[in-house]
C-alpha cells in the first residue's frame, strides 16, 4: 500500500486518532513489550499498524479497521466485545470486505481481495 494512500488520522466519535505505520511488529506496541499487528492507545489517541512493504492494501486496511472497531467497542462500552479479539477481527474482516466490494475503498491495481 503506497504511503501516499494511507490515512494519517481518523476521527472516531469526534476523537482524532493519529495512525502510524511501522515495518516491524515489535514497533507496534507503544510500550515496546510485545510484537503486534495493530494497537490502539486511548491515552495518546493513536493507532499503530504493522505495514511492511510486502503487505497488501487489503491487509493494511483490515488492520486499521480492526483497531477502529476496538476504539468503538471501548468508547461505546460494548461489553460483549471487550476482550474478544477474534470477534473484533471477524467484524473488521466483514467491514473491510464490504468496503472493498462496494468500491468505497479501492483495491491497488492488480490486487485480488480473495488472495490477500
Amino acid at each position: 500500500m503506497p504511503t501516499e494512500t494511507r490515512p494519517a488520522t481518523v476521527n472516531i466519535l469526534g476523537k482524532h486518532f493519529s495512525i502510524q505505520y511501522v515495518d516491524r511488529p515489535s514497533d507496534v506496541d507503544i510500550h515496546g513489550r510485545k510484537s503486534l499487528w495493530g494497537q490502539c492507545d486511548h491515552w495518546t489517541h493513536s493507532i499503530r499498524v504493522y505495514a511492511p512493504p510486502n503487505f497488501s492494501h487489503v491487509e493494511i486496511w483490515d488492520t486499521i479497521l480492526h483497531e477502529v472497531i476496538h476504539v468503538l467497542v471501548a468508547e461505546l462500552r460494548i461489553k460483549p466485545l471487550e476482550d474478544q479479539d477474534d470477534a473484533v477481527g471477524l467484524l473488521a474482516l466483514g467491514v473491510a470486505d464490504t468496503l472493498f466490494r462496494n468500491g468505497w475503498i479501492s483495491l491497488e491495481e492488480g490486487e485480488d481481495p480473495c488472495t490477500s
